[in-house]
């Protein structure tokens, strides 16, 4: 190996130092230390000089980029750059943000359900998908007691691109309110609606299908396993004995609407009337066919709970029977007779007598209705808050004028008094005028302007 001439120096010191013989390591160190002090870096063979520590850099001999940021003075805000400013606002807002975004992993289970319950299905789905938690929460099932569905969905899930009907349903344990509906007013499967109400499991108590679900006799028949409900609401289009028979099975039943049964005889309709003592809310408009006295007696016999009955367009249904109703039904809060012409006046006199809790009460088209009708109204049923007296020719503008002058301060709040022959013009909009608390309908009403941007 090749030797510099400053190598060789170094090396025959070595080697004199180490003859001395006895000198100490800590000498020897020392003196080594001292002689490669005085011999400059480069001099140094490659071993020693990578063994010698790195002399510091004065800090202003440095690059500007490597040079030491010494900590700054305190300042006030305002002295500070703008950029630094503007950089410190959007820290603290962001630290803001996360805190405040993090205040709702302090609210109890309990707080959240019950925020979550005032949800729709729509809206609840779309809170599950913001976190872990929220999901969790929205599976419990005291928040799924209701659920609509439309007929879209279900027609969906029979031709097999999607399961979410069954989900749904699976995932409502505790259902009590199941709603079907066709928005589109297509024709449907009666036997698959029946299916997915037949699925809702045994804690249902309210089925309810919207009028444009027209479901088949043998479809409503199937409804006898749903003993269980408490109400029922469907449109009676097709419904005939075996359905009738079905309805009359489910005896729990408070609430019953089927308007439209017209094909339902009287026979039919007994039979319902009178399985069912619970009742307080029963709607058998259309049902001209069966409805009839005897059905209505049959009724007041079996519901004297009953509140709520609507009869429009039973034309068979007389004086005779509305007596029976009156005498058998106290608590009579709404009644609807429109197109029962044959009622007559002291049948409606006996059940303003009896059924003082009246607020709803339609007689259009009873045209045998009197001034002794208004008389016993306004003496008995301080309540009433919606009269249709449309087309009873028989009263006259004395007989309404004291009807509002009884109840008009009281609570009455709409009066519908078109078709009269007995009131004028000026009579029918100085009654309007006077009780501005009341929407009088009168014959006399200027007809709405036509907004002809609209097709239907």
């Amino acid at each position: 190996m090749r030797v510099g001439a400053a190598g060789s120096k170094w090396f025959l010191a070595r080697t004199a130092e180490q003859a001395r013989g006895d000198s100490s390591l800590e000498s020897s160190k020392e003196s080594s230390g001292a002689l490669e002090e005085n011999l400059e870096e480069e001099d140094l063979p490659l071993s020693v000089r990578r063994k010698r520590p790195v002399q510091e850099e004065e800090e202003e001999d440095r690059p500007l980029s490597k040079r030491k940021k010494s900590p700054e003075p305190d300042m006030e805000e305002e002295d500070l750059p703008l950029s630094k400013r503007k950089a410190m606002k959007r820290a603290n807002t962001w630290s803001q943000e996360a805190t405040s975004s993090l205040e709702h992993l302090l609210l109890p289970d309990e707080v959240w359900l019950a925020i979550l319950q005032h949800l729709p299905p729509r809206s609840l789905l779309a809170a599950a998908a913001t976190c872990r938690r929220l999901l969790h929460l929205a599976r419990e099932p005291a928040l799924w007691l209701a659920l609509a569905i439309d007929w879209q969905a279900i027609k969906a899930q029979e031709d097999g691109r999607t399961r979410a009907v069954d989900l749904a349903v699976r995932r409502a344990t505790r259902l009590h309110t199941l709603t079907i509906n066709n928005r589109k007013y297509e024709q449907i499967k009666s036997s698959v609606v029946a299916g997915v109400a037949r699925r809702a499991g045994p804690t249902i108590r309210h089925l309810l299908l919207s009028p444009e679900v027209v479901v088949s006799n043998s479809a409503v028949a199937q409804l006898a396993s749903l003993a269980s409900r408490t109400s029922l609401e469907l449109p009676g289009d097709w419904i005939k004995t075996a359905g009738a028979q079905a309805i009359a099975s489910l005896t729990l039943l408070t609430f019953l609407k089927i308007p439209g049964a017209e094909q339902l005889t009287t026979s039919d309709l007994i039979t319902i009337v009178s399985s069912l003592p619970l009742l307080r809310t029963l709607d058998i408009s259309d049902a001209k066919k069966g409805a009839s006295d005897g059905v209505v007696t049959a009724l007041a016999r079996s519901a004297p709970l009953l509140e709520h009955l609507a009869m429009e367009d039973c034309e068979r249904v007389t004086g005779k029977g509305v007596k029976a109703l009156a005498e058998g039904c106290p608590n009579l809060r709404h009644l609807a007779l429109d197109g029962c012409y044959q009622v007559n006046d002291p049948a409606m006199v006996k059940v303003a007598t009896a059924c003082t809790a009246l607020t709803f009460l339609s007689l259009g088209l009873c045209s045998t209705i009197k001034d002794t009708t208004l008389r016993a109204l306004a003496a008995h049923c301080l309540n009433l808050q919606h009269l249709n007296l449309f087309g009873c020719a028989y009263i006259s503008e004395r007989g309404v004028a004291r009807l509002v002058e009884a109840l008009g301060p009281r609570a009455l709040t709409y009066l519908s008094i078109r078709g009269m022959l007995g009131l004028g013009q000026t009579a029918s909009e100085r009654l309007a005028r006077d009780w501005p608390g009341i929407e009088v309908v009168h014959t006399f009403l200027p007809k709405p302007v036509r907004d002809r941007a609209k097709k239907f």
